[in-house]
């Protein structure tokens, strides 16, 4: 495939550098770390749906912070809920490089458009997680129904899933830095200390674990980086 370059730099390695820092930035950063609020949600709504309980809303906001509210039959169901957030988003990270390594690009474009829409009919309850799905889908359908380029497309495919790959180790690691200095204010990780008296830092440890061990999957499953 033709070598992409931006200043003399693979492209490759300047959309890993934006696609980390892009989401620190203020208010165009935050509306692309949404993307990773809502898969991160979707991961409880999913594991809630599984267990046989119910899906009462999901709130997103423009600090990039999101909350789903369910309904369990047991704690043990509520724990697995409170589980699945972040290792959801880990999986999801390696869901997208496999369809990278056999090119289904626009699946990723489409597919989380598609998702965040359903979610959005079913689900999302408030003002901002309403515009913010409507224009996300917009632009994508922009992309894959008017401009019709297949660089382009490749470049936002492997954009999206590296920051998703690389928001699903930050978002783990800063779980880990707020349960090291308060363990009750440590989000999910507080919720399973509470279900299990197992200390917060034990379940963001394991979070991180699992997030470094599905990034290394997610690149391994790559067999060819198509910018060089």
């Amino acid at each position: 495939m033709q070598s992409l370059e931006l200043f003399g730099i693979p492209l490759l390695y300047v959309l890993a550098v934006v696609a980390f820092l892009l989401p620190r930035i203020p208010v165009v950063g935050k509306f692309f770390n949404i993307i990773n609020t809502l898969i991160h949600e979707l991961g409880h709504a999913l594991m809630a749906l599984l267990l046989g309980g119910e899906i009462l809303q999901i709130q997103i906001f423009s600090d990039t912070s999101g909350v789903t509210v369910t309904k369990s039959k047991s704690k043990f169901k509520a724990f697995l809920v409170s589980l699945a957030g972040y290792t959801f988003a880990s999986a999801a990270a390696y869901l997208c490089f496999y369809l990278l390594s056999v090119g289904r690009e626009e699946w990723i474009i489409l597919g989380t458009s598609a998702i965040f829409i359903i979610m959005l009919i079913f689900w999302i309850r408030n003002r901002y997680g309403l515009i913010w799905v409507i224009i996300y889908t917009l632009l994508n359908a922009v992309l894959i129904f008017w401009v019709k380029n297949t660089t382009v497309t490749m470049v936002v495919a492997w954009f999206y899933s590296l920051m998703i790959l690389l928001e699903s180790v930050w978002s783990s690691l800063v779980l880990l830095w707020l349960s090291l200095k308060d363990g009750n204010h440590a989000g999910d990780a507080t919720n399973l200390k509470k279900f299990t008296h197992i200390p917060a830092f034990f379940w963001s440890l394991l979070f991180t674990a699992f997030a470094g061990y599905m990034s290394y999957l997610s690149l391994s499953v790559v067999g060819h980086w198509p910018f060089n």
